[in-house]
């Protein structure tokens, strides 16, 4: 008889951690983050003179190298000469110009950004009528331009600073850009200019020594998706940057400027987000704007930073900012951006995704400020949602509706959303799990209870059992939003058939040609527009491996790889409209890092690497192939770097891991009829052979792998 081996016994065997695989690209080729911060166009996208004149080769503006173009203009703005350069995807900084020569009287000369050629306000009523103001941009500034209203001065163009300069010199924008791909200068009064070379001082990830020197990386079999995971990445780098470089400001100063811009105030980023430590990043939404820290982009924004760069300071002093502005009711304000006319209460859900950024910190990091310095914001924001709570059993923020605190994501609505519930029943479970590991287990318990009867009236007055789908509220029962069902599966509120049911009916009812919409087009009574919304469909797209979904990665290429085969084709998009095009048109940031859910859901589950205890103390790795024959990469965590990789051939599967040190893995392999660890047998006959070894049916699974190099295999 086959004498039972504990698990820990098996682990003495130290084999390689790479799963052999056919070609022999490097990670490192997937980087889109430059080399260096100085960076140059690649191409000249347009040289067009209209009402005057471009003399020599535009393409002299490439380069640094003593042969200038021309610029002359015999008027103001709307007839100046354009010369746009591409940099070939987004970056982000201060345009430098280098200036060889100008007219006697110099005319004004200036620069205009934009993240894609089809905003690029070069035709007469562009954006609004922005091209009579500042040809070549987009629209970056919070009022004016906005969709649907004129644009009305020069909100967004920068003025180089020509007039004082002693030529020949390199001018420098005297405020940077978050965001853009395209730079356009212009003249805005006669005279002429010779232009030797253009570049961009990038500023964006100022705490990265090494912009390309990632901690973490993932490969696959499919260089599709090892674009996206590698987008996420560097659109997250690109809403990067000080505390000294926002939009807008915490004003605890009444005569200090505040968001959201004034009527008349031109493009800048030079505030200052209050509480942070000034000479270390923050995580903003965006690059181009809002450029402000807001905790629901963070809850997508934070785990790509522990994943790719390892950028765990920007991180945590983005939520010592959030965690210190917490109002006398316990509220934590959903962005950086709190006036002193506001009481705060600024959309009910971000204070609960503040909760749950605290608790991914903590789960990724063990930062010990999550039960220290920022718990009694954790308990205030979430005792405050609990208070919400009314005869219903269910949540709503209808006390606070015109104080902003009805304003979820993507609407105002003052209903019982399942969305909102869903968030509360997530932070009531995550913030009892981190008050056990404080040794709270009175707490705990009351916090397990009240999810409890909350799941309860969930189940009951939420689920329409008909449809098969989660409704959008109380109020509005047939109408059944992608946000319902993906926050109620990826919470852990549905339960297992309904998960399932209602994942099949987005996908037959919301499912379009870019990704899942928010509800199906035409609905009557949605909250919301029918469009593509990135941070539902992340949700919906990694909840969907949570029940063994595949179609998760169909959804990641249909949704993110048409964003990757549109400009600027290395960052994600704010939004998507229902036609494809970005959803708030000029004014749509396209370097928005709550789009970026991919590059999570590609390492943890993909690869399978996630961590279960704080810390990494405790992690599994389980991979889910979804059609893949190969992943590999490298989890950065506290107690050391967690390398895994996988093949699934035709003789089995195949995986390998190094476990770090004072670490615990849990390892599984998709269900085969033999199944060794380190060579030896674990599963046979469809049963354990090995203690601490277990199957659900579809994996098996060993519970209690010490630190070192092993290899799971499953053979058939």
């Amino acid at each position: 008889m086959r004498r039972l081996v504990a698990a820990a016994a098996l682990l003495a065997v130290s084999v390689p951690t790479q799963v052999a695989r056919a070609d022999a690209r490097s990670w490192r080729d997937e980087v889109q983050a430059p080399a260096s911060r100085t960076v140059r166009p690649t191409a000249v996208t347009a040289a067009d003179p209209r009402g005057g004149a471009i003399d020599g080769a535009p393409a002299a503006a490439l380069r640094q190298d003593g042969k200038a173009v021309r610029l002359t203009s015999t008027g103001e703005r709307g007839t100046s000469p354009l010369l746009t350069l591409d940099f070939g995807g987004e970056v982000a900084g201060r345009a430098l110009v280098r200036v060889l020569g100008a007219s006697a009287d110099r005319p004004g000369l200036h620069v205009c950004y934009s993240e894609s050629r089809r905003y690029m306000a070069t035709a007469p009523g562009q954006n609004g009528g922005q091209t009579a103001f500042a040809p070549g941009c987009d629209t970056a500034n919070i009022w004016s331009g906005y969709p649907g209203q004129p644009y009305q001065w020069d909100a967004d163009s920068h003025t180089l600073p020509l007039g004082s300069a002693h030529l020949p010199a390199t001018l420098e924008d005297g405020q940077l850009r978050g965001g853009f791909r395209y730079a356009t200068i212009f003249l805005d009064e006669p005279g002429w200019v010779d232009v030797d070379a253009v570049a961009a001082d990038f500023t964006a990830a100022p705490g990265q020594a090494n912009l390309r020197g990632y901690r973490g990386h993932f490969l696959s079999s499919d260089e599709e998706l090892n674009r996206i995971w590698y987008a996420g990445a560097y659109t997250v780098q690109i809403d990067t940057d000080l505390p000294t470089r926002v939009k807008g400001n915490i004003a605890v100063d009444p005569a200090a400027p505040c968001w959201p811009y004034q009527p008349g105030e031109a493009d800048h980023a030079d505030n200052t987000l209050h509480y942070a430590d000034p000479k270390t990043a923050i995580v903003l939404d965006g690059g181009k704007r809002d450029r402000d820290p807001f905790t629901g982009d963070l809850g997508v924004e934070g785990p790509v930073a522990y994943l790719s760069t390892g950028d765990v300071a920007a991180v945590r002093n983005t939520l010592d900012a959030l965690a210190r502005q917490r109002t006398a009711d316990g509220f934590v304000p959903g962005n950086g951006q709190v006036c002193p006319d506001q009481s705060g209460h600024f959309s009910g859900d971000y204070d609960l995704w503040f909760v749950h950024d605290v608790y991914l910190h903590w789960l990724y990091t063990a930062d010990p400020k999550a039960l220290g310095d920022w718990w009694p914001a954790v308990t205030g924001a979430l005792d405050w949602a609990v208070r919400q709570i009314d005869d219903s059993g269910l949540v709503a923020f209808g006390a606070y509706g015109g104080d902003g605190g009805c304003g979820t994501y993507a609407y105002s609505s003052c209903d019982h959303l399942t969305y909102t519930n869903a968030g509360l029943y997530r932070a009531l479970r995550e913030t009892a799990r981190m008050a056990r590991a404080k040794g709270r287990t009175g707490l705990a318990s009351s916090y397990e209870a009240t999810a409890a009867s909350l799941r309860t009236a969930v189940e009951a007055k939420l689920w329409d059992d008909t449809a098969g789908a989660y409704r959008q509220s109380v109020e509005h029962p047939d109408v059944h939003p992608q946000d319902a069902t993906a926050f109620a599966v990826s919470s852990g509120l549905a339960a297992p058939g309904r998960a399932q049911r209602s994942l099949a009916w987005l996908r037959s009812h919301d499912w379009g040609p870019y990704g899942s919409l928010t509800v199906p087009a035409g609905t009557q009574g949605a909250a919301v527009d029918s469009h593509y919304e990135p941070l539902p469909s992340g949700t919906e797209a990694d909840a969907r491996f949570g029940v063994d979904d595949a179609s998760g990665l169909e959804l990641i290429r249909r949704g993110w790889g048409y964003q990757l085969a549109q400009d600027p084709g290395n960052t994600f998009w704010e939004k998507t409209a229902a036609d494809g095009t970005p959803g708030l048109a000029s004014f749509t940031s396209l370097a928005h890092g709550w789009a970026s859910q991919p590059t999570v859901t590609l390492t943890n589950r993909v690869l399978g690497v996630t961590p279960t205890d704080a810390g990494f103390a405790r992690f599994t790795v389980q991979p889910h192939p979804a059609g893949l024959t190969w992943a590999e990469g490298t989890v950065p965590t506290p107690r050391g770097d967690i390398a895994a990789s996988w093949r699934d051939g035709a003789d089995g599967f195949r995986l390998a891991v190094t476990v770090p040190g004072r670490t615990t893995g849990r390892l599984a392999v998709p269900i085969h009829s033999r199944v060794t660890l380190d060579g030896r047998v674990v599963w046979a006959g469809g049963r354990a052979t090995a203690k601490g070894v277990t199957s659900d049916g579809a994996y098996v699974h060993v519970d209690g792998v010490a630190p070192g190099h092993h290899t799971m295999e499953g053979t058939r």
